[in-house]
């Protein structure tokens, strides 16, 4: 699920740390990496699409993924992010891309010209959101900390946290050391609670911790609370207990599968370690 995956940086200081996230996907399995940057600026063939300062910038980023093992083949694009990108992964055939976000919001409609959400709108790949300016303060080459270190899986047990669960199950598989704690959120008026109860969602919850175990995960926890599915995401992200979320999405289309308002708008807008975004239905196996 992870071999090839597409790594797009704007190769700022903080992509640094995007870099040094992403080279944590050897250790679930990621073989080849396609790094690439977009000059947003129409170029003619033959211009110069990058600074000398830039040029070096990029090189040190690709020198630092060869150094884990992984195999990189570096493109600078130009046109618009987002659709460039989103053409680029197709043409690569990757398994998902990593892109940064930024603490303004990163899906709401209203800020669609940024490249990671205007992404979200167009790829069906999943999407490793990875929070650059949070992981600034942290420093440098070495903000990301362990990606892999605990990983909290909210569901809400629909098809598509299903499919969240099929990729959550790959990396326990490959990754042995990870916690994983299995999240599930009930209404806080119990009577919202479409025929599901405390003991149904227990059961539930118990059962995919025996799938995660039967994969190998080294240790799997539950938690099963009420209040508002989002904010106790979120309110997990603030913790430090937690160094990715993995969550499905609805849909089609991140439009439509990342609505506004929703739990998984909400989170990846507001959550301060990397989310793994798994869409509902998905064309790359």
């Amino acid at each position: 699920m992870f071999r090839k995956m597409m790594v797009c940086t704007d190769l700022t200081p903080a992509s640094f740390s995007l870099i040094a996230c992403a080279a944590q996907l050897q250790q679930i399995g990621t073989k080849d990496i396609v790094l690439v940057h977009v000059v947003e600026s129409v170029a003619t063939a033959a211009g110069t699409l990058l600074s000398s300062e830039e040029e070096g910038v990029f090189r040190r980023q690709k020198e630092m993924l060869e150094e884990h093992g992984i195999n990189v083949a570096a493109e600078v694009l130009h046109g618009m992010p987002a659709s460039v990108l989103d053409a680029a992964a197709v043409k690569h055939d990757v398994r998902g891309i990593v892109v940064g976000s930024h603490s303004k919001a990163v899906i709401a409609l209203a800020t669609l010209g940024s490249v990671s959400a205007a992404l979200l709108a167009r790829t069906l790949r999943p999407l490793l959101l990875y929070r650059v300016d949070v992981a600034a303060q942290g420093g440098g080459e070495d903000g990301c900390g362990s990606l892999f270190r605990h990983i909290l899986f909210p569901t809400d047990f629909s098809e598509a946290s299903e499919r969240g669960l099929d990729y959550l199950g790959k990396i326990a598989l490959e990754q042995h050391g990870a916690a994983i704690t299995l999240l599930h959120v009930l209404p806080k008026d119990e009577d919202a609670e479409d025929g599901r109860t405390e003991e149904d969602a227990q059961y539930l919850l118990e059962a995919k911790k025996r799938r995660l175990e039967r994969l190998r995960a080294s240790e799997v926890g539950i938690e099963l609370v009420r209040g508002d599915a989002a904010e106790e995401v979120i309110a997990r992200g603030k913790t430090g207990l937690y160094s990715l979320v993995v969550m499905g999405c609805q849909g089609k289309g991140a439009l439509k599968r990342v609505m506004v308002g929703s739990t998984a708008e909400q989170v990846t807008r507001r959550i301060e370690v990397p989310a793994l975004l798994v869409p509902g239905e998905h064309h790359v196996e």
